[in-house]
């Protein structure tokens, strides 16, 4: 998981001269990371000791002791395997987005391909949850000046 900011649950307008800030976090395995993708197939993956639940529940534990929310972006994989971890995320009030299906970098795919891997991740997330989700983090930030059609996509 990677950790960006950490922001407090109170608005900047509650607390004048607070610094806003934004969390967000990725939900993924070790091994699902762009820098694993030519050392681990992903049809191996099922053989890999998953750490992604026990993981992102000290995280919540901890987001939740700071009373501090913010944005999990899921891989559709993780979700499909761990939907209780999806609406453990959910129901502690932080926002569920896509990190994709199979963390592909985008400029490795087709811009159908991309559809499908997006719309899958998303479906799964939204079923889970029952909420409509609106935000998506590109694996390794792979949205470049080479592939802007995702935009399109999206």
């Amino acid at each position: 998981m990677a950790i960006a900011a950490i922001s407090p649950s109170r608005t900047a307008a509650s607390a004048p001269g607070t610094v806003l800030n934004a969390l967000t976090i990725d939900v993924e395995d070790y091994y699902q990371v762009s820098g694993f993708e030519d050392v681990v197939a992903r049809d191996c993956w099922p053989a890999y000791e998953s750490r992604v639940v026990a993981s992102t529940h000290t995280i919540l534990r901890l987001l939740d002791q700071a009373e501090v929310r913010g944005t999990f972006f899921i891989l559709g994989y993780v979700a499909d395997r761990h939907p209780e971890l999806v609406r453990a995320i959910h129901r502690a009030g932080h926002e569920i987005a896509s990190h994709g299906y199979w963390h592909r970098l985008i400029y490795r795919q087709t811009p159908d391909e991309f559809r499908a891997d997006v719309r899958r991740s998303k479906d799964c997330l939204q079923a889970i949850t029952g909420e409509a989700v609106t935000a998506y983090r590109a694996p390794s930030f792979s949205i470049t000046r080479r592939n802007l059609w995702a935009l399109d996509v999206l």
